[in-house]
């Protein structure tokens, strides 16, 4: 029984929301074969603010605020 997470920037429409899971649900399918009525995925959605990309904070490049 397949559980996907997915974390997210806030800001996409319920509609998108939507689209995305039967996207996940379809890809899923189509990769291991697991039936769709037993692909479950949920999503979080998080404030921009409080996610780091790549080791960036709102875009900027991480700078060491301590000494090494």
């Amino acid at each position: 029984m397949p559980f996907i997470e997915c974390h997210i920037k806030k800001g996409l429409s319920q509609a998108r929301r939507e689209q995305l899971m039967r996207d996940i649900i379809q890809v899923t399918h189509d990769s291991i074969g697991s039936d769709p009525k037993i692909i479950n995925v949920i999503i979080h959605e998080h404030p921009a603010e409080n996610i780091s990309i790549s080791s960036r904070i709102n875009g900027e490049e991480f700078r060491r605020t301590t000494p090494v």
